[in-house]
């Protein structure tokens, strides 16, 4: 009997010590410095955008209390819009707004104005956690606020990659943008950690997921199985384009497939790109996916 109490007190320590290191991964990542993201940028190809961002385009700070935290971006104004129209750039876990340049870049290069920010816990914003989209969503829905009494009635874009584009699905619940790119989202939070656990740690997920839940709800007041981006677009009409590489390590392309066969509007689009990995489809073929945003925005702007 002792031995198996024993055994029991083991097997529940090893079992709290996985849950709380795989939580720490979430909730407090490594967090990329801007000198990291901007040579990676570079180095992928996206020269151009990180010097129309430094040396060319007009940009002015903001801060915003969103919760308990300080979210920091920029509003960069398009002296070559022709039209209303602004997109706000979302970017990944683990980076900061170095990373959403390319997609600025893209969006200003069609007369966009452009607004870019360090999601919570990255970059320059303040915040002692990730959330993976929770909270993440509801600052967003402030920026949206924000960017609309910037620019009065504008035609408003989302972009968001990976974490960026959970946001940007989740927000849906709170504000209606004109349309969404998601760039390699997850469809649900509890997918996604069961399919972590599995591929990396060989595991039930079972004997974790009960764990991290106690521990999140807890430490963080964060609810981690409770984050569905699939469940938000079943219940949205907002045109979206979803954008995933078929050979995505982290987030399977299988979860852009079945939000899409939840959307509810016609005008959505699912585009998969054959052989690019986690966030690598505009580095894979950056010809193509210009031509599907263009495809999409004229659907859309229509």
């Amino acid at each position: 009997m002792i031995f198996l109490i024993i055994v029991f007190i083991i097997l529940f320590g090893v079992e709290y010590y996985i849950a709380e290191k795989c939580l720490m991964l979430i909730v407090k990542p490594v967090r990329h410095s801007y000198e990291l993201m901007r040579q990676q940028e570079i180095d992928n190809g996206f020269g151009k955008a990180v010097d129309a961002y430094e040396n060319q385009w007009n940009r002015k700070d903001f801060e915003l209390k969103c919760d308990d935290a300080i979210i920091r971006g920029e509003i960069i104004t398009n002296p070559g819009a022709t039209e209303n129209k602004a997109a706000i750039i979302c970017h990944g876990h683990t980076a900061n707004r170095y990373s959403a340049l390319k997609y600025a870049y893209l969006f200003y290069q069609r007369g966009y104005n452009v607004v870019i920010y360090d999601e919570r816990y990255f970059g320059r914003s303040d915040g002692d956690y990730c959330t993976l989209g929770e909270k993440e969503s509801r600052d967003l829905a402030r920026i949206i606020r924000f960017t609309r009494e910037t620019f009065k009635d504008c035609f408003l874009a989302l972009h968001g990659e990976s974490m960026g584009a959970a946001t940007a699905l989740l927000v849906t619940q709170y504000e209606k943008p004109d349309l969404i790119i998601a760039d390699c989202p997850f469809s649900d939070s509890t997918r996604l950690f069961n399919e972590y656990i599995v591929k990396n740690l060989h595991i039930p997920p079972v004997l974790v997921i009960p764990f991290m839940k106690i521990l999140a709800s807890i430490q963080y007041d964060y609810h981690i199985t409770q984050t569905s981006p699939i469940k938000a677009v079943s219940q949205s009409d907002v045109p979206i384009c979803f954008m995933h590489g078929t050979d995505d390590t982290l987030i399977l392309c299988d979860h852009s497939k079945v939000m899409y066969d939840r959307c509810l509007n016609p005008l959505s689009k699912l585009n998969l790109f054959q052989g690019a990995d986690h966030a690598m489809s505009i580095v894979s073929d950056p010809v193509r996916y210009e031509e599907l945003v263009d495809a999409f925005l004229r659907s859309c702007n229509s």
